[in-house]
Parts: C-alpha cells; sequence; structure tokens
C-alpha cells in the first residue's frame, strides 16, 4: 500500500524561484514581458503539478524532494508551469469558476480530488468576481491539497505549498463560506478553483 502524499518527501526541497525569470537572447528578448507575467512570481503551478504528477505515477527515479534547482530543473519546471495556458487547461478553469458562481467554496473540500485518488488536483488561488479581479489574477498562486480534516465548524484542507518547502502544517481553513490561507481570504476578493491533474498531463 502505498504511503499518504507528505509535503516533506512528494514535495520539492527547495523553494519556489519567485522572480526569476528565464534569460533569453537574441528574437527571445521579445518574449520578456509575457515571461516576467508568467514567470515572475515564481513556478508554483509546475512545481504542484510535478509533485503531484510523480506522486501519482510512483515511478522510481529521484524523489522530487531531491532534486536542486538546476537550470535542467528549472526549465522542466517553466514547461510544467506554462501548461496552465493550454486550451484545455483553461478551459476546465475556467468551467469549475463559473459553476462556482466566481471562486466560491461551497462545498469545494467535499469534492476536492486529493493525492492517491480518482482524479486529484491542483488547488488555484485567484480572482474572485470582483473589482479586484485582475490583481488577483496576476497574483494568483497554486498548491497541492492532500488531507482534509474537519473540526467544528471549519473545515481544514492541508496542502502542500512550493513556497514552504517541508512544512506540514500548512492549511486551507474554510468557514462560513468564505477560505483564508496565508494572503488569500475570500472576504478580501480572493476565489478558489480546483483543477484536475488530468485536465493538465494528458
Amino acid at each position: 500500500m502505498r504511503a499518504a502524499f507528505d509535503p516533506a518527501r512528494d514535495g520539492f526541497g527547495f523553494r519556489n524561484p519567485v522572480g526569476e525569470v528565464p534569460r533569453r537572447t537574441g528574437f527571445g528578448k521579445l518574449l520578456r514581458p509575457f515571461d516576467a507575467f508568467l514567470y515572475g512570481n515564481g513556478l508554483c503551478f509546475g512545481m504542484a503539478v510535478a509533485a503531484l504528477a510523480s506522486y501519482e505515477e510512483g515511478a522510481g527515479g529521484t524523489p522530487v524532494s531531491d532534486l536542486r534547482p538546476t537550470p535542467g530543473v528549472l526549465a522542466s519546471l517553466r514547461r510544467r508551469h506554462a501548461r496552465q495556458l493550454r486550451p484545455r487547461v483553461v478551459l476546465a478553469a475556467v468551467r469549475d469558476w463559473l459553476a462556482s458562481g466566481g471562486g466560491r467554496t461551497y462545498g469545494l473540500p467535499g469534492r476536492l480530488g486529493l493525492p492517491g485518488g480518482a482524479d486529484p488536483c491542483v488547488l488555484n488561488f485567484g480572482p474572485a468576481a470582483n473589482r479586484r479581479f485582475l490583481r488577483c489574477l496576476y497574483r494568483a498562486h497554486a498548491v497541492v491539497p492532500y488531507r482534509v480534516e474537519r473540526a467544528g465548524e471549519e473545515v481544514r484542507v492541508y496542502v502542500y505549498d512550493p513556497n514552504h518547502p517541508g512544512d506540514r502544517g500548512r492549511y486551507v481553513s474554510f468557514r462560513g463560506g468564505g477560505f483564508s490561507y496565508a494572503g488569500f481570504r475570500s472576504r478580501e476578493g480572493w476565489g478558489i478553483t480546483p483543477l484536475p491533474l488530468s485536465a493538465v498531463i494528458r
């Protein structure tokens, strides 16, 4: 039987490289503004997808927790990170966002796909339907939900966060139809959307 997902073992051992963008030459320099938008806030989506996919595949080789941020590893993570712009991925995210009423949380913890389940997901903090839409879109963040605990009126969804490697104590708190996690709170204009891994890696 496979061990449960563990951020310290199944997540990356290095921190999300926020602020690092590819160094392009020649005509590639034309992509620098796009690179700053896509990679400037780090590779959280690519790291979350890679960690979750590695766990699901259960393949041998070097665990992602042992990898170092070499140029080759970062290039691979950038490719995974850029998958969020594929039409199929965008469609899946928009479909769930619209179905939830703009990233609202009602019933979300109960329908999250967790590692080892039928269709695990990456959990995305992004815009809700409000005037802060573009600001939240630019600062979006992705994590891997791996455990759900209920305590009274609060539901805690524990997550692997690429910004906090190895931290087993991080969780999204759901209470009263809203959520809070670090700098992401529904009352401040943030929405939350699960994206199935199958939509990203197919």
